[in-house]
């Protein structure tokens, strides 16, 4: 259990960031958005639990769930983990956290670059659970919805199987890092892969 002080902070960045999706955030981005957000806070939760985390690090990596795509709010996906990633030293100093773990924090939002290249456990974790959608039964109708924000983002339209072609090869480059991921996500993730094989030769059949 969280003692009162790590409550009050997690708190307190539940509410900076569900007030900055709330105000800042480009109608255009449709995907990245506070859902999804939430859904990696939920997954670091469960990954974390699965790994009996230290309470601090367990912290940390919620922290960084709920901070990991605040670079995407304008709409920029060009190096939005390093402007996330400043946010959130920024404000972890303000609210007096020790510069380790706001290290640790940084660290674990620049993992989620893609090509991932996570370098310990807390980075895996949220790496794999920023791309836990391609396991999800929800799978494929985020992914139209990330190809609508791409379109709306870069006033460029895609056809659906030039999109899911392009979705088909990260599929097939990703790799999810820790055991949890392996054993839990990769075989939804082979499932939908195989349902969006079906889906491409359907279109262009």
């Amino acid at each position: 259990m969280f003692n009162k002080q790590v409550d009050k902070l997690l708190l307190e960045i539940e509410y900076k960031t569900r007030e900055l999706f709330d105000t800042a955030l480009n109608p255009e981005v449709c995907y990245h958005n506070l859902d999804h957000t939430l859904s990696i806070v939920n997954q670091v939760g469960i990954i974390g639990g699965f790994y009996d985390l230290p309470q601090e690090q367990q912290e940390d990596l919620t922290i960084a769930g709920w901070l990991h795509d605040i670079g995407y709010l304008q709409g920029v996906a060009q190096e939005h983990e390093k402007r996330g990633a400043a946010f959130a030293g920024k404000l972890l100093a303000s609210m007096s956290v020790e510069p380790c773990r706001i290290n640790r924090v940084q660290g674990a939002i620049l993992a989620t670059k893609v090509p991932q290249q996570p370098q310990n456990l807390l980075e895996c974790i949220i790496c794999d659970a920023d791309l836990y959608h391609l396991s999800s039964d929800q799978f494929y109708e985020q992914t139209l919805t990330l190809k609508k924000e791409n379109e709306q983002l870069n006033r460029k339209k895609w056809k659906l199987a030039e999109w899911l072609r392009n979705s088909e090869q990260f599929m097939k480059q990703h790799r999810y890092h820790s055991e949890y991921a392996k054993e839990h996500f990769l075989p939804g993730k082979l499932a939908n892969l195989e349902f969006l094989q079906a889906k491409i030769k359907e279109l262009e059949s």
